[in-house]
């Protein structure tokens, strides 16, 4: 990867605010990125830089996440002033965060265009350190804005032919998919869909580690093949690369134990799970996933076949016995906690997904990289439960056990060999 033009955030001055009795201080601030004339991110060939647009929300946190007030950008344009209502008691030499466009970020599910990055990933954050509390002023009169990702314009080649990309998963150690409002980083793999095919697909990434990582990748094309490849980068924050990854076909899946192809339209993996169950051709991924370090769909029981077509079955709990007696180790692929079994010279890759507990927030979920929870077919001696694979780092304890019928838990297709 090269960079080709660094995205940065630059700032002018910061006003002093001015408070009330009641906490509520109206602060306003002058700040700029960069010299687009377009909300966010704008493309020029090559060229790709930030800027405001009228009405864009600066979020301003505590450092441990508790916001405390949006700023609003006045005006479209390279420079712009921050205006709006804070409120709290402060302390002096206290550090407030910026965020802009929101408090968090969310770096799965892109959509592969420089519009969809805009809307969905374009995340830069900046500091103010309270000099007074009351009245409220600041150490600075100035305010830099600094993107927390980089972007890279990808190309996917077949040999000397380009693919045009339906899908994509990116897998690598330190690869952040989210930040919490606390700043708190959750390493995991990034997905994406397009909505159009492209040859070119921009993607942000984000990178805990400042040294050279390998990076994983698994796409699918417009007609459904499957293409794997790895490519070694070094990102930085703020910059914009190009690369070309050289990509390798997924070929039809042979019934050879330890063979690695495509079956049912998914990528696999053929395990001989013993004389009474044969062979097997068991998913590379998750139900719902794009690449084997993405943790996919929750399902309840009732629904657990609802992400699956193509002959693709939920296993039953004598098929996940079975493979519970392969060779298998607890350990990080990718920057993802799991289980990784090994067949011959392949591996296959369970991740540690936690289960939803099904409960009325749909993002709560528990036990998230210390333990996986996979539903079997197979229901259990009382009506509200059903048979999963349970593990964590313990992998001796890798067993199947019973789950309520009603939590989220991950589906790993198998499916039946010609």
């Amino acid at each position: 990867m090269l960079a080709v033009l660094a995205f940065t955030a630059c700032s002018n001055d910061s006003d002093e605010a001015a408070g009330s009795d009641n906490h509520i201080w109206h602060v306003t601030l002058t700040a700029s990125m960069g010299d687009a004339t377009n909300r966010a991110l704008s493309a020029d060939g090559n060229t790709i830089t930030a800027s405001f647009a009228a009405g864009d929300v600066v979020e301003v946190v505590r450092a441990n996440g508790s916001p405390v007030g949006p700023l609003t950008a006045k005006t479209t344009g390279a420079s712009t002033t921050l205006e709006g209502n804070i409120s709290g008691t402060f302390a002096a030499d206290e550090v407030l965060k910026l965020r802009y466009r929101s408090a968090t970020a969310n770096y799965d599910g892109q959509e592969g265009t420089l519009p969809g990055i805009a809307a969905g990933q374009d995340y830069a954050e900046g500091t103010l350190t309270v000099k007074t509390a009351d009245p409220l002023t600041f150490e600075s009169n100035s305010v830099t804005l600094s993107s927390k990702q980089s972007i890279t314009k990808f190309s996917f080649n077949d040999g000397t032919n380009p693919i045009s990309v339906k899908t994509f998963g990116i897998a690598a150690p330190g690869l952040v998919q989210s930040i919490a409002v606390n700043g708190t980083e959750t390493v995991g793999a990034v997905t994406g869909t397009l909505a159009t095919v492209k040859t070119e697909v921009y993607v942000a990434l984000r990178n805990t580690s400042t040294s050279q990582q390998t990076y994983s990748f698994y796409i699918q094309d417009n007609t459904g093949n499957w293409y794997t490849g790895t490519k070694k980068a070094t990102l930085t924050n703020g910059k914009n690369y190009t690369a070309t990854v050289s990509m390798t076909k997924l070929s039809e899946l042979s019934s050879t134990e330890g063979a690695v192809g495509v079956i049912g339209k998914l990528p696999a993996i053929v395990i001989d799970l013993g004389e009474t169950i044969g062979k097997k051709a068991v998913a590379l991924m998750n139900a719902g996933a794009l690449c084997p370090e993405h943790y996919g769909n929750y399902y309840t029981f009732a629904n657990q076949s609802s992400g699956l077509s193509n002959s693709w079955y939920v296993p039953s709990k004598d098929e996940f016995d079975a493979l519970a007696g392969k060779t298998k180790e607890w350990t990080t692929q990718n920057g993802v906690n799991g289980c990784r079994f090994t067949i011959g010279s392949e591996k296959l890759f369970l991740p540690a997904a936690g289960y939803d507990d099904g409960d009325d927030n749909p993002q709560d979920f528990m036990y998230v990289s210390e333990w996986g929870y996979y539903w079997s077919s197979t229901p259990a001696s009382t009506d509200e439960r059903a048979i999963s694979l349970q593990f964590n780092k313990v992998i001796s304890g890798l067993n199947t056990n019973s789950s309520l019928k009603a939590d989220g838990l991950s589906v790993r297709p198998f499916h039946s060999l010609p």
